[in-house]
């Protein structure tokens, strides 16, 4: 009555679980091999709310953007995927672009502005806009 019990071998008994595990890690592997620091760059910008809420704010308070652009919403990750984010001098110093919308119409917001403690000083907000017509209107800086 001796049986022998044969036991499958290890590929066999785990693959299920495996081969889903590995596909995941090589993906993300891909994913950051593929884009550098972008999602970190973009992840940064997207944990401080109030560096792009800010920016948004003192363009509504704009006449002509009302005009142009009416309601501008808040912005949101997909709009902040529209644009580039650029840090510099040890990611205290920030240029970026962020789509933003309004009620009449969408424009790009280019913001250069630098850390100071743990708010945002802007140096440079602006508005462009590419439908109807090309325009730029400064918000502020040079």
């Amino acid at each position: 009555m001796n049986e022998l019990i044969s036991k499958n071998n290890w590929w066999s008994r785990n693959w299920k679980w495996v081969l889903p595990t590995t596909g995941f890690v090589v993906c993300v592997f891909v994913f950051f091999i593929m884009t550098g620091n972008a999602a970190f760059r973009y992840g940064s910008v997207y944990v401080q709310p109030n560096l792009t809420g800010n920016a948004v704010e003192i363009a509504k308070k704009n006449d002509l953007v009302i005009e142009k652009l009416g309601e501008l919403s808040p912005v949101d990750f997909f709009r902040l995927l529209e644009g580039e984010v650029q840090y510099s001098n040890h990611n205290t110093s920030i240029a970026i672009t962020v789509g933003i919308r309004g009620t009449k119409g969408k424009a790009k917001l280019d913001i250069v502005a630098y850390k100071k403690g743990t708010n945002w000083e802007y140096q440079k907000i602006t508005v462009r806009i590419k439908k109807p017509k090309k325009e730029s209107i400064k918000i502020l800086g040079e």
